[in-house]
């Protein structure tokens, strides 16, 4: 109790004084009381944008709360630099336990700093139970493909796929197995790679496979020990040099990279069912100091300049087909997605359950 006190504390201390917030409804219905702009009956998306627009210029700035790397970062920061030129972006980063931690301890003190944060699913679902963030329905969502439309107060902006690999010159595409209980095989023994903190991807597989035959699958998977090692792209770069054979959980957008660069791997395709995939999220917090603003930068996500920031990256949109052409679509063709929203799967259970089928029952190591 003492401790979390004290984190209290600390967090009041390092974020500065209490600034004046403002709440707000989702997209429709009139302008609210305490200066919130909302969508006025018949009032065209444009219109409505443009008065959001005036409204954040007002405010001066938006905060957004994330653990994006510094590239695409900063291609965030452009893009809405140059379709809102008014309104300062001032962006908090931070990995993504501390800057999820950051946000709860704000909400919790009632000294919220942020107004946007920008994180997967598990962040979101730990925000909407602390009652830290508040719901808002961009108009922009209308644009958004309908597997991506979320139930709860947050947005899909992009996703994040997951896909087994090999190195082609270690091993034969012809001898991989069309189901995940192939890689079970012995001649798969000591060949194997995932991710050393890899809950998402056995959130996924349980979420789509059932928990008895995923669970099936994972502890005949421990016993042909694959090889723990954090880091996407690290275990890309651990394939392509030759450590391991197949990597069972790359990121499709990094693998999409490193076969464009001619590394001498190869994504299966198509991957064998399900593939999970975990969403890019964003979610306005509740009492943000910018509430405008913050409803500004969740409609900017969803235009096709800022979908373009993702793109850019080579990762997947969530608009909805046809708008833009997907970075690395033949690696989905024919797949069967089992796409991750907030409450499609327990991600404490999946890692405990990663912690105790391969680490003994141990916690990843720092």
């Amino acid at each position: 109790m003492k401790q979390r006190k004290l984190l209290l504390f600390l967090a009041v201390m390092l974020t500065g004084g209490l600034l004046a917030a403002c709440g707000g409804d989702a997209g429709g219905g009139e302008a609210s009381d305490e200066g919130v702009v909302t969508q006025r009956e018949g009032e065209s998306r444009q219109d409505y944008i443009d008065r959001l627009y005036e409204a954040a210029q007002e405010e001066g700035a938006v905060s957004y709360y994330q653990s994006a790397d510094e590239e695409e970062l900063q291609a965030i920061v452009d893009s809405f630099t140059e379709m809102f030129p008014e309104v300062e972006f001032e962006p908090v980063s931070a990995t993504s336990g501390t800057i999820l931690e950051r946000a709860l301890l704000e909400s919790e003190s009632g000294n919220v700093q942020g107004d946007v944060y920008g994180g997967g699913s598990g962040d979101q679902v730990a925000l909407e139970e602390a009652g830290a963030i508040e719901e808002y329905r961009p108009v922009n969502e209308a644009d958004v493909a309908d597997e991506f439309k979320m139930d709860g107060p947050y947005i899909a902006v992009g996703y994040l796929s997951y896909h087994p690999a090999f190195n082609t010159d270690l091993v034969d595409e012809a001898d991989l197995p069309d189901d995940w209980m192939g890689y079970c095989d012995e001649e798969w023994h000591g060949e194997l790679a995932i991710d050393q903190e890899g809950a998402e991807w056995i959130a996924g597989l349980l979420a789509g496979m059932g928990e008895e035959d995923g669970m099936e699958f994972l502890e005949c998977l421990a016993e042909n020990e694959p090889r723990l090692v954090r880091g996407s792209t690290t275990r890309t770069e651990l394939l392509a040099s030759g450590e391991f054979g197949v990597m069972l959980d790359g990121y499709g957008h990094r693998l999409w990279e490193f076969e464009q660069e001619g590394a001498p791997i190869r994504t299966q395709r198509p991957s064998p069912a399900p593939l999970p995939v975990v969403l890019d999220m964003a979610s306005m917090l509740r009492d943000a100091p910018h509430p405008n603003a913050a409803r500004l930068l969740l409609e900017f996500f969803l235009t096709p300049e800022g979908q373009d920031v993702f793109f850019a990256q080579n990762k997947a949109g969530s608009l909805a087909g046809g708008q833009q052409e997907h970075p690395y679509g033949e690696l989905i063709e024919d797949a069967e997605l089992e796409v991750l929203e907030p409450g499609a799967a327990d991600f404490d259970e999946a890692f405990q359950i990663f912690g105790d089928t391969f680490l003994g029952g141990g916690a990843p190591a720092p």
